[in-house]
């Protein structure tokens, strides 16, 4: 009788029950969507132009042009172009190079003894994009030629000690530079690709969707404000004249509840792909939490705008911890160690059918807390006899 009585209150507010249907089905799956492709196909980038210039007859730039080309992990994002001082110049005027790097007199033998010639690296004041990359770009470079030189000092020192018999200092010293160079050009050997998914164990639109949708479900706390509060209290009061108990009213709060979120969830997780017999259990299971989450956000405010204002700010940053904002695979290695301790990670797990006996622990002590804790502030607003 209790959630018969209870869903028919909560029926008065059809019309925002209905809109909320519509909101909750369109919402998550367009926004994982547009996640999928922002995630995948990422921001338009051309790639950067840098000029090489160097002393007139010097042909440096030309082996920069060259050998860089080859790198293919440099060339997806940095294409080098030799050209003369003036011709660089105005060609960073027109907008046709990202830079101009101006190398001194005697680069390269400079390099291979140990002087490491001062660069110029000649930017555009409106493009600091770029200019952040080419210098992230000539940081790299520079550890490893320190890397390198290290090791060609080390081998030199090596050769001091205990000369090779017919290898002069001159020969050992160009066939080390030229070793160093062979494993800087095929240095995309040394490593193994491996490709991350940003959201990890789910796919990039079921992870956002998801996550949207058990916020919302965490943020539908005001919709119950009307069966903890005002005239409905007072009703329950008078109930105990026949025996009636707070146990069965709050129950019967929390049961209509769950059945409203119920008709809310089935649509949207059938729109998300994820309803099975398996995903009505779940829906169930996250109903009945967020349920009880929005009685007790109802119970522990005291008006229709404190409660939606805690539920939205619990849910935005049980949202956020989730990796429902910022993906997980980006979030700080401190947020991702927390993640866990999310209700959206446990409401997506358990609608993703990843639950564990973990997640079903963290669900079931936190929902007999929130149950206890919001049977306790019930019982008391019956006694006080405080409406809203």
């Amino acid at each position: 009788m209790f959630v018969k009585l209870t869903w028919g209150r909560l029926c008065q507010q059809r019309w925002l029950l209905a809109g909320l249907v519509l909101l909750w089905l369109l919402l998550p799956l367009g926004v994982g969507q547009a996640a999928q492709v922002l995630l995948t196909q990422g921001v338009a980038f051309s790639g950067v132009t840098l000029a090489v210039t160097a002393p007139e007859g010097d042909g440096t730039p030309r082996l920069l042009e060259q050998y860089m080309g080859e790198m293919e992990d440099v060339a997806q994002y940095c294409r080098f172009a030799a050209m003369e001082e003036g011709a660089a110049l105005e060609a960073l005027e027109r907008g046709e190079v990202t830079a101009v790097l101006s190398l001194p007199e005697h680069f390269i033998q400079g390099v291979m003894w140990g002087e490491n010639p001062d660069l110029r690296l000649i930017v555009r004041g409106d493009r600091p994009l770029e200019s952040l990359l080419l210098l992230w770009v000539g940081q790299s470079a520079c550890d490893i030629l320190s890397a390198f030189q290290s090791g060609v000092y080390a081998v030199l020192e090596l050769y001091g000690q205990t000369p090779p018999p017919g290898l002069s200092r001159d020969q050992a010293m160009v066939e080390i530079n030229l070793k160093y160079i062979r494993l800087a050009l095929s240095r995309g050997d040394l490593f193994q690709m491996e490709t991350v998914s940003a959201t990890q164990a789910l796919p990039i639109p079921l992870h956002y969707g998801l996550a949207l949708l058990s916020a919302f479900a965490l943020a539908a706390a005001p919709l119950f404000v009307p069966i903890y509060s005002g005239n409905w209290l007072a009703f329950q009061r008078r109930l105990r004249c026949v025996g009636r108990g707070a146990a069965a009213g709050y129950w019967g709060g929390v049961l209509a509840g769950g059945l409203a979120l119920l008709l809310l969830l089935v649509p949207a997780l059938g729109a998300l792909g994820c309803l099975s017999p398996e995903g009505l259990g779940a829906a169930l299971g996250m109903a009945v939490w967020c349920s009880l989450f929005g009685g007790t956000c109802c119970l522990a405010t005291w008006s229709a705008a404190s409660c939606g204002v805690a539920a939205f700010t619990l849910a935005l940053a049980a949202l956020a911890l989730a990796g429902g904002i910022v993906p997980p695979a980006l979030l700080p290695g401190g947020m991702q160690a927390l993640r866990g301790l999310s209700p959206v990670s446990w409401l997506m797990e358990l609608a993703a059918g990843q639950n564990s006996l973990s997640t079903w622990g963290r669900l079931g002590v936190s929902g007999g807390g929130m149950a206890a804790l919001s049977l306790l502030l019930y019982r008391k607003r019956m006694d006080e006899g405080e409406t809203l």
